[in-house]
């Protein structure tokens, strides 16, 4: 049997690289919209006719968890994506969508996206305060 070989991160966004090192994802929810148009006109039984006039809006949002005890940075985790965020320029988004034989890792890349939210909720805390758990929430809006 093979060596099954892994990628270092499961997405990128600009600079950011989210992994089990770092901030790692647990839910991914992806959303488009497409725009119709609906045209006045006299109909017997049928509704008025549609017309598609193009893609709307898409959006991504990324929730997961971040054990400040065992990564790298652990606290600081969020604080470097509102950073990246506050730079208030669109990011290349790419993630890693299968392993295989001849390459560790295929990648696909998403276009470019904006930051539009980050939510986060620290949770079971140490005597001095710091978070054993931390749960993340992250909007994008493709740019």
């Amino acid at each position: 049997m093979s060596k099954v070989n892994h990628a270092k991160h499961m997405m990128q966004l600009g600079k950011y690289k989210f992994s089990v090192s770092t901030a790692a994802f647990d839910k991914l929810q992806y959303d488009s919209t497409y725009r119709w148009e609906t045209h006045d006109s006299q109909t017997d039984k049928d509704s008025p006719p549609m017309q598609f006039i193009g893609v709307g809006e898409q959006g991504l949002t990324i929730e997961g968890v971040i054990f400040p005890q065992i990564v790298d940075n652990g606290l600081k985790q969020l604080d470097m994506m509102r950073d990246e965020a506050a730079k208030g320029e669109p990011m290349t988004l790419g993630y890693v969508e299968e392993s295989g034989k001849s390459s560790p890792s295929v990648g696909r890349v998403m276009g470019k996206w904006v930051i539009t939210r980050i939510a986060e909720t620290r949770t079971l805390f140490f005597n001095d305060g710091i978070p054993r758990e931390i749960q993340f929430t992250m909007e994008l809006s493709r740019y």
